[in-house]
C-alpha cells in the first residue's frame, strides 16, 4: 500500500515565510519549520536537501507572486499603478510581504547559498522582472534609458512605495490607509518623463 504524504513542500514553504516574518532569518531553522507544520524534522529533509534549499524555495514563492502582481502593469507601461499594485500584494498576505519585503537575499543566505537549480530560477525571475521594468520606462520617454530615469522610476515603482510600507511592516500593524494617496502624489509630482 502506497502511503500519502502528509504533509507537502508547501506546507514547509508557508511554515518558513512565516517563521522569517515573524522571528527574522534566524528563526528558521530546519527543526522550527518542521515544528511549525507540525510534522517530524525528518521529513522536511524528504523534500529540501539543505536549510538553504527551503529558503529559497520560499523566497522564489513569494518573489513570483510578487512580480506576478507587477510585471502585467509595467508591460502596459503604467508604472503608477504598479507602484499601487505592491498594496493589494501586501495586504493579501502580509506574512509574504514582511518575509519579501523586510528581507535581502543575501542575509537569508549568508550561511550557504541556495542550490543551483532555485538559485537559476530566482535569475529566471529577477531577468523577467527586469525586462518589464526598463521596457516600461523605456516606452515612457525617447527609448534611450539614462541612469536618472532608471533611479527615478525604481524610487518611484518599488522605493517609496515599500519605505511607506515598511514601518508598519515592521511593527506587524495594518498598512496605512494614506499609502495609495502618498505613491499617486509621488508619482503626479515626479513623473517619469
Amino acid at each position: 500500500m502506497v502511503r500519502t504524504a502528509r504533509f507537502t513542500e508547501d506546507d514547509f514553504i508557508e511554515a518558513t515565510v512565516a517563521l522569517v516574518a515573524e522571528g527574522g532569518p534566524a528563526a528558521a531553522t530546519m527543526q522550527a519549520i518542521a515544528r511549525r507544520v507540525g510534522a517530524p524534522t525528518g521529513s522536511i529533509y524528504h523534500r529540501f536537501e539543505s536549510r538553504a534549499a527551503v529558503l529559497g524555495a520560499a523566497w522564489n514563492a513569494a518573489y513570483a507572486s510578487f512580480t506576478a502582481a507587477l510585471t502585467p502593469l509595467l508591460q502596459a507601461g503604467r508604472p503608477c499603478e504598479a507602484a499601487l499594485a505592491i498594496l493589494p500584494w501586501a495586504r493579501a498576505s502580509e506574512r509574504r510581504a514582511r518575509f519579501l519585503l523586510l528581507h535581502e537575499p543575501v542575509t537569508l543566505f549568508e550561511d550557504t547559498p541556495p542550490p543551483p537549480p532555485l538559485r537559476a530560477e530566482l535569475e529566471r525571475l529577477e531577468e523577467g522582472f527586469d525586462a518589464a521594468f526598463r521596457a516600461c520606462i523605456a516606452a515612457r520617454g525617447d527609448g534611450i534609458l539614462r541612469d536618472e530615469d532608471l533611479a527615478r522610476a525604481k524610487f518611484l515603482i518599488f522605493d517609496a512605495p515599500i519605505a511607506i510600507l515598511r514601518p508598519h511592516l515592521q511593527r506587524g500593524g495594518a498598512l496605512p490607509p494614506f499609502a495609495e494617496r502618498m505613491i499617486a502624489e509621488l508619482h503626479a509630482g515626479m513623473p517619469l518623463t
